[in-house]
């Protein structure tokens, strides 16, 4: 019964192929032998890279029988405002199927163990000049494919601060294309037949799809060409992945691989050289392991109700909580597990394995060893190595009875996932347990030999590194592109994918200085309301005040890291009250300056407060914020001054000594501090930079306030 069972599934699958099969002839029959765009993505606007959740993802859909895909990007900027040409920037982009690529650009450090040996992902260095920027790829994988894409990272200490405004604002915009190119034969091929196909130079390109058996833990592809050493043929075979290629020069040629369980398989051939050629294909089964040495070990998915949240259990029958599992000295236990495609990929893959009912006598000498693939389980050699395509690596696990042992996989590709499990004992003095069992590919060893043990495991999603972030950091979903993912959102100078790189985090005593240089440099204000006090500009010394209390505070609140932090109130209305009393501070000087009666200098003031408020809420860092009371001043002094010098027949006015050392002076010392503010200042040295700049418009004040008499 369960035979007819088989059998029925297994023609069913053959009928819903045949079907796709002609689907598939009959739309991409316009696009045989050329590449044909067949998706675009516009107007990607992309961002500096500071953190991974300052990507811009972009996704394709890749058909079956697709011989070559080109993936195409442009990048140029759009200007949005300020002053200026846009200049082109460098952009970053990387290309995976199934899964988002992890990639690290900024180079910071992670503490939590990731798995090595992920699939492979494309990557491109651009400009955004407008050129045209290419990934070509043969015989890709069906599915989903992403692009991950942003400004390239640079040094953030490095990092120019610049008043918005007084530069070119530009957004970095990509636009994406995909080109495909569909084979000029589609056929289906019988894994148990020989097939053949004819190739020629109009029809240079045959794709055969197979359903390879179950039993077939290695495979080989056997073939066979007409024109032997006359023509050259590119042979791919993929899955979900590509799993092998070569070019074929000869005769017969044999094609080794380890196929994917459940899934179809796609054969891809291409003329590169020659006339025409017959090739003959058969697939044949390799496998030197026993099946009956594997034992499966169940699982059972739990779906939790959010983003990429689920855990796989072994469950005893009737059972509600996971239970330990027995290794067995005589064979391969394998774990296997799926990730679905799009809603399983965004978070991190966490495998948790501990030993468990172990005696005191048997903690010393036990070692687990796991080996992780995607697609296709690994055999496991004597000498705890993991046997893979095509070599031996080391195994991705060891579990000793200490602590257990833990292994993330950052955004986790879609398909079935295995864990194949050993236990070996280890002999006292053993002299190769420092190498194999210890991040090192062996093929033997000689004193540790396989045995009987109790694992218990944990294999569960979540997003970020188990939902957390060090402790230094928030763990966020993003969407871009209509896809989410979940990434940390480090705090303080913390950056990397767990917030464990302390790279640009300052030390206590940094922290300090910058502190107290952004905070003390503000008490140079109090010179200012000495001096406004004193030649009687009561409404000046108020606001004179009302900067300094602020500035130091904001500063005293945003400078301290989170260390030394003092926040009297919300750090908004704290940067509010800064930037407001900074520019009212600005233009109740010039009024004073141009000295007007004491009716008309109140109606000024009052009125400029009420718009400079407005206009601080509406964009406080914008240049024509800071430009509005500066040149309406200014021209209020010129309207004045002139009106003065013309009712008297001279054009000296003010007095000489204000006239010609104390406006000068401060309008020199204003000025310097500008050009430091708005050209000069990176991350590095702001706090210098910008408590210079505290100083100098304190300074600048006191010099530019004029004496009553000297405005006589």
């Amino acid at each position: 019964l369960c035979y007819v069972a088989d059998r029925r599934i297994y023609n069913m699958r053959d009928s819903v192929l045949v079907f796709s099969l002609a689907w598939i002839l009959a739309i991409h029959r316009g696009l045989d032998g050329k590449l044909e765009r067949v998706a675009q993505r516009p107007n990607v606007v992309l961002d500096d890279y500071y953190a991974y959740r300052h990507i811009s993802i972009i996704h394709f859909h890749v058909p079956e029988c697709t011989v070559a895909a080109a993936f195409k990007f442009t990048v140029q900027e759009e200007k949005t405002g300020g002053i200026g040409r846009c200049a082109a920037r460098n952009v970053s982009l990387f290309l995976k199927s199934g899964s988002l690529p992890f990639v690290r650009p900024d180079g910071s450090k992670i503490t939590a163990k990731l798995m090595k040996g992920r699939r492979r992902y494309y990557s491109l260095n651009m400009e955004s000049n407008g050129d045209e920027y290419m990934i070509r790829i043969d015989a890709p994988a069906p599915g989903d494919w992403y692009a991950i894409a942003f400004r390239s990272w640079s040094d953030p200490d490095d990092g120019k601060i610049t008043q918005q405004g007084l530069g070119a604002s530009c957004d970095t915009v990509m636009n994406a294309e995909l080109l495909l190119e569909s084979a000029s034969l589609v056929s289906l091929m019988d894994s148990r037949l020989e097939y053949e196909v004819h190739m020629n130079e109009s029809a240079d390109s045959a794709m055969m799809l197979v359903l390879i058996p179950d039993e077939f833990v290695e495979s080989s592809l056997s073939l066979k060409s007409t024109c032997g050493e006359e023509c050259k043929v590119a042979v791919h075979v993929t899955a979900d992945d590509h799993l092998a290629a070569t070019i074929m020069n000869t005769t017969n040629t044999t094609l080794f691989f380890k196929p994917y369980s459940d899934r179809f398989h796609y054969v891809t051939l291409r003329l590169l050289s020659g006339e025409s050629s017959n090739v003959s294909l058969q697939l044949l089964d390799s496998s030197t392991t026993d099946p009956s040495q594997v034992k499966s070990v169940d699982l059972w998915r739990k779906s939790l109700p959010d983003f990429f949240l689920f855990d796989y259990e072994h469950l005893l029958a009737n059972g509600t909580k996971p239970s330990a599992f027995n290794l067995s000295a005589d064979s391969l236990s394998v774990l296997s597990f799926g990730i679905g495609r799009i809603y399983d990929v965004g978070g991190t893959l966490t495998l948790g394995l501990k030993l468990v009912d172990l005696d005191k006598k048997e903690k010393k000498n036990i070692v687990v060893v796991a080996c992780i693939s995607l697609g296709y389980y690994a055999n496991i050699t004597a000498g705890g190595g993991c046997a893979r395509l095509d070599n031996v690596t080391a195994a991705d696990i060891y579990v000793n009875s200490t602590v257990p042992a833990i292994l993330h996989i950052p955004f986790p590709e879609p398909g079935t996932w295995h864990v194949s499990l050993k236990s070996f004992c280890v002999e006292e003095n053993c002299h190769c347990i420092s190498t194999c069992l210890n991040g090192t590919a062996c093929e033997d060893c000689d004193c540790i030999t396989p045995c009987d043990a109790r694992v218990e495991s944990r294999i569960s999603s979540l997003p970020c590194i188990e939902g957390r972030c060090n402790a230094r950091g928030k763990c966020m979903h993003y969407m871009s592109g209509g896809f989410v993912f979940a990434a940390c959102h480090c705090s303080g100078a913390y950056r990397g994918f767990d917030c464990a790189d302390d790279t640009y985090v300052l030390s206590n005593s940094d922290v300090i200085v910058r502190v107290l240089l952004l905070t003390c440099s503000n008490l140079a204000f109090i010179g200012s309301v000495y001096v406004a006090v004193r030649r009687e500009y009561f409404t000046e010394a108020i606001v004179y005040a009302a900067v300094m209390f602020f500035s130091t505070f904001y500063h005293a609140c945003e400078a301290g890291e989170d260390v030394y932090s003092v926040c009297i109130m919300r750090l908004g209305v704290l940067q509010f009250c800064d930037f407001f009393n900074a520019l009212l501070s600005i233009w109740v000087t010039l009024v004073a300056m141009a000295s007007f009666g004491p009716k008309l200098t109140a109606f000024c003031q009052i009125a400029g407060a009420v718009i400079l408020a407005m206009s601080a809420e509406m964009d406080r860092t914008a240049l024509w914020v800071f430009l509005l009371p500066a040149i309406t001043g200014s021209a209020l002094i010129g309207l004045s001054w002139g009106m003065r010098c013309k009712r008297r027949g001279t054009v000296r006015y003010p007095s000489r000594p204000y006239r010609s050392i104390y406006f000068p002076a401060g309008l020199l010392l204003v000025s310097m501090g500008l050009v430091c503010y708005a050209f000069l200042q990176t991350r590095r040295n702001y706090y210098i930079v910008h408590s210079l700049w505290h100083v100098c418009v304190a300074i600048g004040v006191v010099l530019l306030l004029p004496k009553r008499q000297y405005m006589k």
